[in-house]
């Protein structure tokens, strides 16, 4: 009895032990098992079209989304988001704008950006409120009065400061830049001092900055280097009474002439006579051209605006020469494109982010691939030029702005929708080209009732 008692202890001490080690072994295996892979973001909610599918961002360099931005500057006041250089998503496909950067600025109600200049052009579209800009030169000060869909010129090196004069609404504008010194690089230069940027005198030795303003270096440690500012940013609140004060002392040539337009006038996307404007039930489109502006011509910038309704498409189209960076102010739509270039799959990823100073060999395969994204507000999409491309509203109305690079001269052709190109294709080329009948060819380019925006379902369409 003695005996069998001390063979079962034995027995379940080795079985014990037997277990503590397959434990331990399973617990070593999950601590050395390779990561999951993470899963893909989640599909779009419905309502955004029949039968396509979003590209990761990873994989599909056209489309940034509104967590590329990086932000600039941030505070209660309001804040500065910038885009990283185009070339950092896809150097060869955006090589050709890779001087350009793209931001978005929010100023809340009654907040001053302080004076400032910048070593790079810029055009600037007024998305949202309303505000004042004062742009100052050695001999002139001039104010402009801005408001939704007003486009302004900052030339590089302008010395200017902007206002939110609303005080219930921010004021929301995007920028399109265009450095000067090094591409794709530019600096901002502040007078002032504020809690991240120091002013540009604090290049200069005090004793110099004394003997140049005629005022002792204690007042100019105090005004240039001194902590009195050094709790604000470079956007601060001010009162209404100061906004009085600041749009009283100024002056505001393009109301006093305003048949005289020079570089620093904004003018308006909406009532301009010299902007191009399609519009019907379904969308609105407002295009300024730099062979129509002297703000743009030497920059070469086309801005647009875009607003569709809900359910709607904007009829597929290109642009001859301009680049666009569009981006969405309100609502989501479905982007199509027509790219020659795949960006699906390991070796098509290794092709378009190739090692330094490699070069990607032309694709003369002739495949055409569909680019589709749901793209909504905040988001940035490109467009290249020749690249055909639709924006299909679905489920609420839809509004972006555009910025056209090396616009000078570009043709927006449209292939769809009465009066487009490919209506005006002879009928026996037709026939020939697509393999059709006569009939068929007649119809086939010319049967529908609107031009540039359309109903997405038949029962909308005229008789």
């Amino acid at each position: 009895m003695t005996m069998t008692k001390k063979l079962i202890i034995t027995l379940l001490l080795l079985i014990s032990i037997a277990f503590v080690h397959c434990l331990a072994f399973h617990v070593e295996l999950e601590e050395f098992e390779p990561p999951r892979q993470e899963e893909q973001e989640a599909p779009v909610g419905e309502g955004s079209g029949e039968g396509w599918q979003e590209e990761s961002t990873s994989e599909f360099p056209y489309h940034f989304r509104k967590r590329s931005f990086k932000n600039w500057f941030q505070s209660k006041e309001g804040f500065v988001k910038m885009l990283p250089k185009f070339t950092k998503r896809a150097p060869n496909l955006f090589r050709g704008i890779e001087n350009y950067r793209f931001s978005l600025y929010d100023m809340e109600p009654n907040s001053f950006l302080v004076p400032l200049h910048l070593d790079a052009d810029s055009v600037v579209i007024i998305l949202q409120g309303h505000g004042v800009a004062e742009f100052v030169t050695a001999k002139t000060k001039e104010l402009f009065h801005l408001t939704k869909g007003d486009v302004v010129r900052l030339p590089s090196g302008i010395t200017h400061f902007a206002i939110n004069t609303n005080q219930t609404v921010p004021l929301r504008f995007a920028k399109i830049t265009i450095p000067v010194n090094n591409p794709g690089q530019f600096q901002n230069y502040f007078s002032a001092p504020s809690q991240f940027q120091q002013s540009y005198f604090t290049g200069f030795s005090k004793e110099v900055l004394s003997a140049s303003f005629n005022i002792p270096e204690e007042l100019v440690g105090r005004i240039f280097f001194g902590p009195q500012q050094m709790g604000q940013g470079i956007m601060r609140r001010i009162t209404p009474d100061q906004i009085k004060e600041l749009t009283e002392n100024s002056t505001s040539p393009s109301n006093k002439h305003k048949d005289k337009s020079t570089k620093f006038s904004p003018f308006s996307l909406f009532t301009h006579d010299s902007v191009s404007s399609y519009t019907n039930d379904f969308g609105h489109f407002h295009e300024a051209h730099p062979e129509s502006f002297d703000q743009l011509q030497d920059l070469q910038i086309a801005v647009t605006w875009t607003n569709m309704t809900q359910g709607s498409v904007f009829l597929p189209q290109y642009n001859s020469k301009a680049t666009f960076v569009t981006f969405v102010e309100n609502g989501c739509a479905r982007y199509e494109m027509a790219s020659p270039y795949s960006f699906q799959g390991e070796q098509q990823q290794q092709q378009w982010w190739p090692e330094q100073g490699e070069e990607k060999e032309e694709d003369m395969s002739g495949q055409v691939h569909k680019i589709v994204s749901r793209v909504c507000k905040s988001d940035v999409f490109i467009i290249p030029a020749g690249h055909p491309f639709t924006i299909v509203s679905h489920d609420e109305n839809f509004v972006s702005v555009g910025f056209g690079i090396y616009a000078s001269n570009s043709i927006r052709t449209f292939l769809a929708g009465q009066g487009n190109v490919l209506s005006n294709l002879d009928t026996v080329a037709t026939r020939v080209a697509f393999g059709v009948g006569s009939k068929v060819a007649e119809k086939l380019f010319t049967s529908q009732n609107y031009s540039h925006f359309a109903p997405t379902t038949p029962s909308h369409q005229q008789s």
